[in-house]
């Protein structure tokens, strides 16, 4: 070992341990102390969580983390200000199809460190990640509340909602 690979190896731990220092600046130590010492299976890991993982990629497990289904109804009743109330809905009050695009309550983390960190800086206590076609299912639970008599109900947004601390985010 090189005195700059220990110098390589200190700074990571430094940056590991320290709580105030960001994940991505520990990933980034990590991705240059994967390249010096030639291996690729690490740097491929550090890339990816600093990046994100793409859609065909297989996600780690503790980047699949427990989550609610949160939607927003709003409720437009003539005369009154608008109502929002916000709901955990069951997978299977989703229309039909959600299961095919893997929508359940476990959440899959895609994001890349520095918008994980982004995205929990900017949120009070949860972290709202939208699945896979939510706008669509929205729209169609929409038109559900409608055929059952509540007409002036329209869902707005349908999401996963993670607490910050969640393990994982």
């Amino acid at each position: 070992m090189t005195t700059s690979d220990v110098r390589g190896l200190e700074q990571l731990e430094r940056a590991v341990l320290d709580d105030t220092a960001s994940l991505a600046s520990a990933l980034r130590h990590c991705l240059l102390l994967a390249g010096y010492a030639h291996h690729e299976e690490l740097r491929a890991w550090a890339l990816k969580e600093l990046q994100g993982y793409p859609a065909a990629d297989e996600l780690p497990s503790y980047r699949k983390v427990p989550a609610p289904l949160e939607a927003e109804f709003v409720v437009n009743l003539p005369g009154y200000s608008n109502q929002v109330n916000t709901q955990r809905v069951s997978v299977h009050r989703l229309p039909q199809g959600v299961g095919e695009r893997g929508i359940e309550e476990n959440a899959p983390i895609r994001q890349g460190v520095r918008e994980l960190e982004a995205l929990i800086a900017t949120s009070d206590r949860t972290v709202h990640l939208s699945p896979p076609g939510s706008a669509e299912y929205a729209l169609a639970m929409t038109r559900q509340q409608q055929q059952s008599g509540q007409e002036f109900t329209n869902v707005t947004s349908l999401y996963w909602a993670i607490a910050k601390g969640t393990p994982g985010l």
